[in-house]
């Protein structure tokens, strides 16, 4: 189910909604107001690079830090 970003004009509030599908009706969770607008999403990455940034440095290798590849990037494989 995807995330959707929204902002509503009628109180203000920016606040993200889990929904079922992309034409899923949905209501401001401040003031029930069903006028939104759709923010575009936020898309996060991970970049190789040097020995202090590569995913295995961040905790984030799959692997522990012992890539198949050896691609990702920590400099220890």
């Amino acid at each position: 189910m995807p995330i959707f970003r929204y902002h509503c004009p009628e109180c203000d509030a920016d606040f993200e909604l889990l929904l079922a599908r992309f034409d899923s009706p949905a209501e401001c969770p401040e003031c029930g107001s069903g006028n939104l607008e759709k923010q575009p999403s936020r898309i996060g990455a991970i970049s190789g690079g040097n020995s202090n940034s590569g995913c295995a440095m961040q905790n984030m290798c799959p692997s522990a830090g012992h890539c198949c590849s050896g691609n990702c990037g920590c400099g220890k494989h």
